[in-house]
């Protein structure tokens, strides 16, 4: 069996993108977990139109980079935390 370099790219960028969520998962601090799911999601994007999905990759590059963290850091910026004390 005869593995192109299209494969190795793309199992290079499965891994990449399976680490960055498992990164966004672990952190503590939800501002860096949203920038690594915006992060992850544009690895998603390029991996769909590497695959010829253009119109995934451009729907994932829309969502899951713009969208998805800019609602999950303005509801971190209107939530509040109050102390106890």
């Amino acid at each position: 069996m005869i593995i192109d370099s299209f494969m190795v790219i793309a199992y290079i960028m499965v891994i990449g993108i399976t680490v960055g969520a498992v990164a966004a998962l672990l952190q503590k601090d939800l501002l860096r977990a949203a920038f690594l799911s915006g992060a992850e999601s544009i690895a998603l994007a390029f991996l769909f139109q590497a695959l010829l999905a253009p119109d995934l990759g451009i729907t994932q590059a829309i969502v899951g980079t713009v969208l998805l963290p800019g609602l999950i850091i303005l509801a971190i910026f209107k939530t509040r935390r109050t102390e106890e004390e």
